[in-house]
């Protein structure tokens, strides 16, 4: 049975939310409807369905930017993660280039210009294969979860990166 999405709406300066299987008006505190008993959490659960796509389509989707094939297969939690987290890291890897342009190197900052590099390549790589796999039916390499560890991982790696590199010049 195909179950439309309800809405959320304001009645007489009330919040209220419409039953999507029997279209009955709810206040917003109920946590099922008065009529049918269909769940207020029905309203933002995902179509089941998702977009069909080919493989490799989906890949070089995800090669323009990461995270995009997933965004084209209906995994948008799983696009979202992706997009930060790679312009996270990739826009790291671009401020501490631009910031060293002309100053013969990267001198101390090295370390954070191979973390954020070897971040950005692994995600965009990354990005390709997984969003491959779903368009086949498998299970993607890495899973939003392990993503997000990844990104506190990067983060405490670059704050002990750049707090080793600043503490010589601050104790001068």
């Amino acid at each position: 049975m195909e179950v439309e999405r309800g809405g959320l709406e304001v009645e007489d300066g009330r919040p209220t939310w419409t039953c999507p299987a029997c279209k009955a008006r709810n206040p917003i505190e109920a946590g099922v409807c008065s009529t049918c008993g269909t769940p207020f959490a029905l309203l933002f659960r995902e179509n089941a369905e998702r977009p069909a796509m080919d493989p490799q389509s989906a890949a070089v989707w995800s090669m323009v930017f990461p995270g995009l094939g997933h965004w084209k297969l209906g995994r948008r939690a799983d696009a979202v993660a992706r997009f930060t987290m790679f312009g996270w890291a990739f826009g790291a890897l671009m401020i501490l280039v631009v910031s060293r342009v002309g100053k013969g190197g990267f001198g101390p900052t090295f370390p954070l210009f191979l973390l954020f590099a070897f971040a950005s390549v692994t995600i965009y790589v990354l990005s390709a294969v997984d969003a491959y796999r779903i368009a086949e039916g498998e299970e993607p390499l890495v899973s939003s979860r392990a993503l997000l560890w990844a990104s506190a991982g990067l983060v405490v790696l670059s704050v002990l990166i750049a707090s080793f590199v600043t503490l010589p010049s601050a104790r001068r």
